[in-house]
């Protein structure tokens, strides 16, 4: 007797959405300041953030790796949170460095009128400040603002932002994740759009390398910017934006932004992002109307187990390098 079940397949759920934010010029945009340009009331914004991360394999270095989470204020009814990962490499002087300062550096910009140039000016400030250490360090950057439901990412070398939109799924008490939007794209000399641009200003790949460097964007290394030209190795930061506010005129909504080293993101992709997400089935607390005041307990806890989750499924995969995760919950209600 041949068993009824045979041949049934169980269908495979549909891919997430993925798209890329649209770029926008590193030295025009006024970033949270063109929230208070706007004709709309700006939505109500509360940010949780949280991190984890893990030491290259075999413990070849100290961890190189750091995290940012700064909170400022821009007027007295819109507030700014500055997130994101470094990536250092020859020592941790420079990542260390740059995380401590750059989302004081960044505010600082966005408060003074326009406000235009703060991602350009601040990566700036943060190069001049590494040369006077006169160290060789060098570290990729990935910096995130949210503000009034809007998220722009400054981005120098290989560390990667993605944002997950969220919604209650059908089960509840459960999440689903709707679209997953990449906030920035990788610079490594390989790229063809970067090895497009390093050639245009006088310098040479080799082997998808500039003098051994494998990030064509990043701040210090200076051994190797003495080598090459000018703007072979740039600190012009890529920058781009996605306003999660829109459409929210009746209910909350909510996403995750993740941001992350090459540790992770060597071995994981997006979709895999997303079902770790929805495995947290507690971030479902965060998708009520109640969240943007009163901060649910079970979903903050589900926040730090999701960094960590991640965290582990890169080791998992057989990833080497130094591993680190911020992921920040960003709940957005109309004011």
């Amino acid at each position: 007797m041949v068993s009824r079940f045979v041949g049934r397949r169980v269908a495979k759920p549909a891919p997430i959405p993925e798209v890329e934010a649209p770029l926008v010029s590193a030295s025009s945009p006024s970033g949270p300041r063109q929230l208070l340009e706007g004709k709309h009331k700006v939505p109500r914004c509360h940010v949780e953030v949280a991190t984890h991360t893990a030491k290259n394999w075999g413990g070849r270095h100290e961890n190189e790796d750091r995290c940012m989470a700064s909170d400022d204020v821009l007027t007295e009814h819109l507030s700014f949170h500055t997130v994101g990962v470094l990536d250092g490499h020859d020592t941790d002087s420079a990542s260390d460095l740059v995380a401590k300062l750059l989302p004081g550096a960044v505010g600082r910009r966005i408060k003074v009128p326009p406000g235009g140039k703060a991602y350009m000016e601040a990566m700036a400030e943060m190069e001049d400040r590494l040369k006077r250490e006169h160290a060789t360090a060098g570290t990729c950057v990935n910096s995130c603002t949210i503000a009034g439901g809007c998220v722009w990412c400054a981005n120098l070398g290989d560390c990667r932002a993605a944002l997950v939109s969220l919604e209650a799924a059908a089960t509840p008490g459960a999440v689903k994740a709707q679209a997953l939007t990449w906030l920035s794209r990788d610079h490594k000399a390989s790229c063809p759009i970067e090895q497009k641009r390093i050639e245009a200003v006088g310098g040479t790949v080799i082997e998808g390398r500039v003098e051994g460097l494998e990030p064509s964007r990043t701040l210090g290394d200076f051994d190797v910017k003495m080598t090459v030209k000018p703007g072979v190795i740039s600190i012009v930061p890529e920058v781009r934006c996605v306003d999660l506010a829109a459409g929210a005129t009746a209910h909350s909504r909510g996403a995750i932004l993740m941001c992350a080293t090459d540790g992770i993101w060597d071995v994981m992709t997006g979709q895999d992002l997303c079902k770790i997400m929805q495995a947290r089935k507690e971030l479902s607390s965060f998708l009520v109307p109640e969240a943007v005041v009163q901060v649910p307990k079970a979903g903050v806890q589900a926040l730090h187990e999701l960094a960590e989750d991640i965290v582990q499924f890169a080791l998992a995969k057989g990833s080497r390098d130094d591993c680190t995760c911020l992921v920040a919950m960003i709940t957005v209600s109309p004011e």
